[in-house]
């Protein structure tokens, strides 16, 4: 299980709070979902919904997109570790 931070700022001004919330009750078995305060990407906080796990930005056009990536990293991520 990784953890997936979410800029509260980013939070409150795109669609992140949705997909942070899909995950949080879909992929729990998954990811473990944090607010945490800046992430230093200040040029894309007002444009996209974006995440970080570990040193990884992932960033997409929407919340339900933003989930597929993050998924769709998990599960790579996973494979390269077995």
């Amino acid at each position: 299980m990784r953890a997936v931070k979410f800029c509260e700022n980013n939070l409150r001004r795109t669609a992140s709070e949705q997909a942070k919330e899909t995950l949080r009750k879909e992929y729990s078995e998954l990811v473990k979902v944090y607010e945490t305060g800046c992430i230093r990407r200040c040029l894309r906080c007002r444009v996209k919904p974006f995440c970080q796990i570990q040193l990884q930005t992932i960033e997409a056009e929407d919340a339900e997109a933003l989930v597929e990536k993050v998924v769709q990293y998990m599960n790579v991520k996973s494979c390269s570790v077995d």
